[in-house]
Parts: structure tokens; C-alpha cells; sequence
């Protein structure tokens, strides 16, 4: 019985559980939405969500207690500039768990984990802008295609005039192909074995 057990275990050691979970806390700082399963992600915010509380406060005391726990410098120098600041009114709840299926090899509960308070990049709002300026650009030549469709239907027609003449030609190369296949349905099976003993 595992009476008053309360972390997960993972079927893992104590030190490979600390640095998964280092890890799992890196990429979420380095991303800030990352994909994995539902029981890892519930055990990492009780694992990050004490360090964005210290990220609140930068002292130098407090980094280097996330130091100790992270070991990236890199992770915790954005972790104190730009998500400590942005949680600076939010009281806990900086993580959302949002379930989306179950994985293809072993049907494992799957969730995307995500900080509350995201910001979207500028990337990101680059991307939105390119497409609305496609979306605009397919529509404008949405409007000039009937206009340009009269003339083309003229000359589809003698096209199709055209293709007529080889079809008769071609159809009779494909007599030739048809004996060709069926000599090669009357041959007998051979079986996967009998290449073997020859």
C-alpha cells in the first residue's frame, strides 16, 4: 500500500525523475507550450510553478535557488526577465493542462501543457499577417477568372479535337499489352517455398 506516497514515481530513479523534469521545465520555459502526458504534466507544475513563484522576486538569492534546480543558466536568465514580470499579478495557476487524445503507440493519455499568461511573438503575428495577404490576393483573383474562362472553353475544344487522333493510335499498341498479361495469367503460381528447392 502506498499510504501517504503522494509524488509519482514514473518507474524511474530519483535522480532520472529530477532531470526529467528539468528537462520538461526547460522546454517549457524555451517554448512556453509543450506536448506530453497527462501524468508528467500534473506532476510538472508541482514542479515549475515554485519556480515562477521565486521569479517573481529577482534577487540574487532567488536565482540562484532556480539555478540549483534548473541547471541552465540560459532558461533561468528568461525565466527572471520575461516570466517572473508577466506572472507578477497572477496568485498561482500558471500552467494549463489541456488533453488532446491519447498517443498511436501505447494509447497513453496525451496533453499539451502551456503557460496561462502566453504572449504571441512576433513571428507568429508576421505569419497571420502573410496570410490574410494571400487570402486577399486569392480572392481578387477569384473575380478575374470568368472573364478569362470565355476564351479558353474555344480553344479546349480544339484541343479535344486533337487528342482524338493519337487515342485511336495508342489503343491499338494496347491490344499487343493485353495478350501480354493474359499469357502472364496463365502461368502457374508458384509458391513462396518452392524457390528454395530448386
Amino acid at each position: 500500500m502506498r499510504h501517504r506516497k503522494l509524488s509519482r514515481r514514473f518507474s524511474r530513479t530519483s535522480s532520472h525523475r529530477i532531470a526529467m523534469m528539468r528537462n520538461l521545465s526547460i522546454s517549457l520555459i524555451e517554448h512556453e507550450v509543450i506536448k506530453t502526458t497527462v501524468e508528467k504534466g500534473k506532476e510538472l507544475r508541482r514542479f515549475f510553478e515554485p519556480l515562477i513563484t521565486r521569479a517573481k522576486e529577482d534577487n540574487l538569492h532567488n536565482r540562484r535557488l532556480v539555478i540549483s534546480e534548473l541547471n541552465s543558466t540560459d532558461a533561468v536568465s528568461k525565466l527572471f526577465s520575461d516570466l517572473g514580470p508577466r506572472f507578477k499579478e497572477t496568485n498561482g495557476g500558471y500552467l494549463r493542462l489541456i488533453k488532446a487524445g491519447f498517443r498511436e503507440g501505447d494509447k497513453a493519455d496525451v496533453c499539451y501543457v502551456e503557460l496561462t499568461c502566453r504572449e504571441e511573438s512576433e513571428k507568429e503575428l508576421l505569419d497571420e499577417a502573410v496570410l490574410e495577404e494571400k487570402l486577399e490576393a486569392k480572392e481578387e483573383v477569384k473575380v478575374e477568372e470568368p472573364k478569362a474562362e470565355e476564351p479558353k472553353a474555344e480553344e479546349s475544344a480544339k484541343e479535344e479535337v486533337k487528342v482524338e487522333e493519337p487515342k485511336a493510335e495508342e489503343s491499338a499498341k494496347e491490344e499487343p499489352k493485353a495478350e501480354e498479361t493474359a499469357k502472364k495469367k496463365e502461368k502457374p503460381k508458384e509458391s513462396w517455398w518452392s524457390r528454395f528447392f530448386k
